[in-house]
């Protein structure tokens, strides 16, 4: 048989655990309500930066304001946020064919080197992305969407990021 003083124990620690579990938002990334993007062209694909920030367009930082691998009880995984991106090539500076459409490649956590800004880094590697023998630049439109199971979905266009490593010299055009 129990004793009262253990039943009371026992008692407040179920209230305690219920408390907890109800305090915790599991899934959801604190003060995320928006995305902004960066680029840049690898050698073997173009990288893709997504810094999330807040309400006033803010990033947010490494800490305990957001959920991350390895932090809290409800670490959020990169494979439980869902991307989304497209690519437009540019002819005469306007929207020319979509050459890419899909999610971005090897996602994950990481940091702007120096800062304490939390971003997604991805990937679209240039073996997915079309040629496009019309267009008249190596820059194109890129467009990311992301969004999880319980926020989102959030949007970002850069509208000259560099997507082409050739220019259209190396086909002879």
């Amino acid at each position: 048989m129990i004793s009262r003083q253990t039943s009371r124990l026992l008692g407040g620690l179920f209230l305690f655990l219920i408390f907890l579990c109800c305090a915790c938002s599991t899934g959801e990334i604190d003060n995320f309500e928006g995305i902004r993007i960066e680029s840049d062209l690898r050698v073997s694909y173009v990288g893709v930066r997504i810094v999330l920030v807040d309400g006033n367009q803010q990033p947010l930082i490494w800490g305990s304001s957001i959920l991350s691998p390895e932090v809290g009880l409800s670490a959020l995984h990169p494979s439980e946020i869902i991307t989304e991106a497209e690519i437009h090539s540019l002819q005469n500076g306007e929207k020319h064919k979509q050459v890419f459409s899909g999610q971005l490649y090897n996602l994950r956590w990481s940091r702007i080197i120096g800062t304490d800004t939390r971003i997604l880094a991805g990937e679209i590697p240039h073996v997915m992305i079309d040629e496009d023998r019309e267009r008249d630049t190596q820059r194109g439109i890129l467009t990311v969407t992301i969004r999880t199971e319980k926020q989102g979905p959030f949007t970002d266009t850069i509208t000259r990021a560099r997507i082409y490593t050739r220019s259209l010299e190396v086909y002879g055009l």
